[in-house]
């Protein structure tokens, strides 16, 4: 039966737990910034408006926020045991 690496080493279970927290942080600040550019798109670049850049960029973020509450969060690659990220957080 193979063991995954990360239960062997704690240096690879903590590289494991620093991608993770930087792809989370990576994709907060893609919804940010698709947010704002939104926002700034249809505010100046359209005759909407304002308020409609402001009602864009509110939408956009929503569905960033639903997107991760609903799986986005998680990283493509196994989770780590429980008593492994208990005992480190």
């Amino acid at each position: 039966m193979p063991t995954d690496r990360a239960d062997q080493d704690p240096d690879l279970a903590a590289h494991a737990r620093t991608y993770h927290r930087f792809m989370l942080g990576l994709k907060w600040i893609a919804i940010h910034t698709a947010s704002v550019l939104a926002f700034l798109i249809v505010a100046f670049a359209t005759p909407a408006g304002i308020i409609s850049g402001v009602l864009a960029g509110i939408v956009v973020f929503g569905a960033g926020i639903f997107a991760m509450t609903h799986g986005l969060a998680h990283s493509s690659e196994a989770e780590l045991p429980s008593s492994e990220s208990d005992a480190i957080a």
